[in-house]
């Protein structure tokens, strides 16, 4: 088989590879970061490169779609979608890095904290012929314990030369009252443990002081996994189709928690060696590549999971950089599509306490929803689409500066961008609002179909915003500049955020219609996760999410994927909760439910306003 080089620029990695590989696999095997959401299918547009040396061959059809003719004839191609014919030298066309918002904080509830881990200095008296009592049973005795049985072998060979190097003075740390490590000295006031949420599109760890239960320090990051889908059925064909991708996207989750377990102890001046357990919050497919464990039977049909009860590993088998006897606590999933991160949100709101009839609600590519009272609970997972993570939209982006966030529109139209950067894009808040904006101004029909300047039907306000091109009819929020593209919405992009809505109201009503009520009826909401700390709610009631009847209901719980897990962590009884809950969850599969093709169809609309177009 013949074999050429390809240069990556700016980077400068060389590699080479087999006449005919994509380029985007080269980048892949130099180790080279190309974003593409559709895991090189064609159909995203983002892993744009320019040639600078070498030949690219004529363009292939998907490009012709994406990249326009003075940027075809400046060698820019897709690299999903570009072979290797020659030794070649690229440059990878990437937007320079921008901050991205990550949601880390979330609603606390009260608990008792009583953690799984503790730490126990003990001044042990000497021995002596009046008290020549076994190293262990003076142990026992200072302790109050009967260790002698459960103490492992590898410590019962170091308590010896610890007790007598330190003058008989050490520090128990135990798991559950299972001894798992014994420190010189006084370390007790060093004792911690880290919660992890890990999700489909960004990762959250925090570093919390077991003792206190002080959260000490946050960090996050994009999920590492990003460059092999935006999505969990994207990965899980990647897995399907290319042996090995499991050991390599589990690898990429395992490494990017450990670099966010590094930053919290830089930031919070602690070593990682004092950290003793990890729990761990994440949908079905996350929690399973974090283990490692084959994920592929969640990505068809009957969707079925290797695992849905808690867990407890050592840590060290999974490679996290925590203490040698530290474990992991991955926190227990209803069913294959309502995870671990769902459960850990349902502890923070207890819903199974609830007297009133409650909604929580988690929404990003897949929509989680639970509903129910302490009476019984409910729960359904509806293809919400990534079109409210500004995802598979013709001008979206993740929540990152530059990003339209907010939309009002009255006599004029103005935009809030995050940290007031000129707009190049448009997150999911941003394409929440402006449709719900474009409804209120009657620029939208119940139909979803967007109103064509030509005919006389738009708003005043929105005149000057409407263009008509090949394509059709899109609202323009930013015009095109020489340093950056248009930002716009399409009448596809209208048809995005409508499926969504659709989703996710006809999982609400499916919910409800067990309980024999209507959505108006609902007496709390708990909306969670990046969306619902940004997202306007009187958008979400524009468009038809929840009636306005419910605003005053809502309770933002934030990050409680995260907040779940550090429950975990400090609560024994939280972690006894999050078991009971899961098993009393009665999970909804929709594509089962009867007539919700009808109901579907029935939830696409949007609510009527006056002066509206037909």
């Amino acid at each position: 088989m013949e074999e050429f080089e390809v240069q990556f620029l700016p980077q400068g990695k060389t590699v080479r590879v087999r006449k005919g590989m994509s380029v985007l696999d080269a980048a892949r095997e130099a180790f080279i970061d190309i974003e593409t959401s559709c895991n090189g299918k064609g159909t995203c547009g983002k892993c744009r490169i320019r040639y600078v040396e070498g030949t690219a061959g004529a363009p292939h059809r998907d490009e012709l779609i994406h990249i326009g003719k003075e940027d075809l004839d400046a060698g820019v191609r897709l690299a999903c979608r570009t072979t290797v014919s020659d030794r070649a030298s690229v440059n990878v066309i990437d937007e320079p890095k921008k901050k991205h918002r990550i949601l880390s904080e979330g609603f606390m509830p009260s608990f008792t904290l009583d953690p799984n881990i503790r730490k126990v200095y003990v001044d042990l008296p000497k021995p002596s012929l009046e008290d020549n009592v076994d190293d262990i049973g003076r142990l026992e005795r200072a302790l109050g314990l009967r260790i002698a049985d459960s103490m492992p072998i590898s410590l019962l060979r170091e308590l010896p030369g610890i007790l007598r190097e330190n003058d008989f003075k050490l520090t128990i740390v135990h798991s559950g009252g299972d001894i798992i490590a014994i420190e010189a000295g006084d370390t007790s006031a060093r004792c911690y443990g880290v919660a992890v949420d890990i999700g489909t599109t960004t990762v959250v760890a925090s570093l919390v002081d077991l003792d206190s239960g002080d959260e000490r320090a946050s960090a996050s990051m994009i999920n590492p996994q990003k460059n092999y889908g935006l999505d969990v059925l994207t990965r899980i064909g990647h897995i399907r189709a290319h042996p090995g991708a499991l050991h390599v996207l589990s690898g990429l989750i395992r490494q990017g928690i450990n670099a966010l377990i590094g930053e919290v102890c830089e930031t919070a001046g602690v070593d990682r060696q004092y950290i003793y357990e990890a729990a761990v919050a994440a949908n079905s497919t996350m929690m399973h590549l974090f283990i490692g464990v084959d994920a592929t039977a969640l990505g068809s049909s009957p969707y079925v999971s290797v695992f849905t009860s808690a867990r407890s590993l050592p840590a060290a088998k999974l490679g996290l950089e925590i203490s040698e006897c530290g474990t992991v606590y991955c926190l227990p999933a209803v069913s294959s599509y309502i995870g671990a991160d769902i459960t850990a949100g349902l502890i923070v709101a207890e819903l199974d306490r609830q007297e009133q009839k409650a909604l929580f609600i988690d929404i990003g590519t897949n929509g989680e929803i639970v509903f129910g009272s302490k009476d019984g609970l409910y729960a359904c997972s509806c293809a919400a689409g990534p079109a409210l993570e500004g995802m598979n939209i013709t001008c979206g982006m993740r929540a990152a500066e530059g990003a339209v966030e907010k939309v009002f529109i009255d006599d004029v139209v103005s935009i809030h961008t995050i940290g007031d950067k000129p707009a190049t894009g448009i997150c999911g808040s941003g394409i929440i609002d402006v449709v719900a904006e474009l409804i209120k101004a009657g620029a939208i029909a119940p139909s979803g179909r967007l109103a064509k300047f030509a005919d006389g039907e738009a708003p005043l306000a929105c005149h000057a915003h409407l263009r008509n091109g090949n394509k059709g009819v899109r609202f323009v929020l930013s015009d095109a500049c020489e340093t950056r593209s248009e930002v716009a919405i399409t009448q596809k992009d209208i048809r995005q955020v409508q499926l969504a809505k659709g989703a996710i109201l006809s999982g609400i009503v499916s919910l409800t219609s067990q309980l024999n009520i209507g959505v108006a009826d609902i007496e709390r909401v708990y909306v969670a996760g990046a969306f619902g700390r940004h997202v306007r709610l009187e958008s979400l009631a524009r468009l038809g999410v929840f009636p306005d009847e419910c605003l005053d209901r809502v309770t933002l719980v934030g990050n409680s994927a995260k907040t779940g897990a550090m429950l975990c962590l400090l609560s024994k009884e939280k972690r006894e909760e999050a078991t009971r809950v899961a098993r009393r969850v009665h999970y909804i599969e929709l594509s089962c439910y009867p007539r919700y093709d009808r109901l579907f169809a029935e939830c696409l609309a949007f609510p009527k306003t006056k002066g509206e177009i037909r």
